[in-house]
């Protein structure tokens, strides 16, 4: 592994075990896209803050997923620029959890308490205190589609045990990226070194 990749990986751990989910995703997203510069992924989560009306999910939901048109990409899931949140701001395509960090942080920035929510297979969030689904563009869910999205996603027939609804913080949301990224670069040695280097930095 080299000295360049472990520096890297435990720069992502410091940001994680600091709190700091945007530049940890940033930072993520640096190993696919070098010359990433914070700046321009910051100033963009800013200004859809700016546009913010209000203090509710509706207020978020009709910037992002309305007025921006930022969802699901279903047409090609297992691209991995899904992932990477520069990547989601530009095409407005993610998957439920790189989706998840941008409305966190935006909501954040627009003064709501925004909280991760690991569903087997699916993330969602909570957004000023309403659950929210973020990849299917910002609708409001009960227990009974958390369930469904659970099923849909892993099997089975729809099941919700309480304490999946459990917020969790900026270290298992980092993870569960780094998960999702080592199963779309199964094959890819490179892409797996630096994965790999993450995970035990932030396993340390």
């Amino acid at each position: 592994m080299s000295n360049a990749i472990s520096h890297r990986a435990a720069k992502l751990a410091e940001l994680v075990h600091g709190d700091r989910l945007d530049l940890a995703a940033i930072e993520v997203a640096r190993f696919a896209y070098p010359e990433l510069v914070d700046a321009d992924v910051l100033v963009q989560l800013d200004d859809l803050a700016a546009e913010v009306r209000g203090t509710t999910h509706l207020a978020l939901r009709r910037v992002i997923s309305i007025s921006h048109g930022i969802g699901g990409n279903v047409d090609d899931y297992d691209d991995p620029d899904n992932s990477y949140l520069n990547c989601v701001l530009a095409s407005r395509r993610g998957i439920p959890i790189s989706l998840s960090i941008l409305w966190m942080e935006v909501g954040r920035r627009a003064g709501m308490e925004m909280q991760g929510v690991g569903l087997p297979g699916h993330f969602v969030v909570y957004a000023a205190g309403q659950l929210v689904d973020p990849f299917h563009y910002g609708e409001a869910i009960g227990f009974d589609e958390a369930a469904a999205l659970i099923a849909n996603a892993i099997g089975g027939d729809p099941r919700l045990d309480r304490r999946w609804l459990e917020p969790v913080g900026t270290a298992d949301i980092i993870r569960r990226v780094l998960r999702n990224l080592e199963n779309v670069y199964s094959n890819d040695a490179p892409e797996l070194e630096w994965i790999s280097a993450c995970q035990l930095a932030l396993a340390r």
